[in-house]
């Protein structure tokens, strides 16, 4: 018997992580190369559409450098509202509608005090 039980299946699983690892290399060099491939993909679609909008660009500039034939322009008058209601939009802000059953208490007025006439003083009650 040897000295470690295990030595045999050890082996064994240091081979398959090997194999494993080796696996995982290979396949991360291919998503790798996809990845750069993808990426080559986008920068020219990205300097194509650069250069369309370059030559758009360019395109509107003499466009507008040009001047307009103002003979050619129709301006047409806005339709006027010539309705009889017109609305206006508040910009107080509505109090917020108390629920029913909320209704303040009646309150009980405080007399108006009489002024003293002539010089009177006040009477001690």
């Amino acid at each position: 018997m040897a000295n470690n039980p295990f030595e045999g299946i050890s082996r064994a699983f240091k081979r398959a992580i090997e194999e494993h690892g080796r696996l995982l290399d290979e396949e991360m060099n291919r998503v790798q190369q996809e990845v750069q491939s993808a990426m080559a993909q986008v920068r020219d679609e990205m300097q194509r559409v650069g250069a369309e909008l370059r030559r758009a660009i360019d395109e509107i500039q003499r466009h507008e450098a040009t001047p307009p034939h103002w003979e050619e322009i129709v301006i047409e008058p806005e339709p006027v509202d010539r309705s009889l209601k017109k609305e206006k939009g508040s910009k107080k802000k509505k109090p917020r509608r108390k629920p029913p059953g909320t209704a303040a208490a009646p309150v009980k007025p405080r007399p108006k005090p009489k002024p003293l006439v002539g010089g009177a003083e006040a009477p001690i009650e």
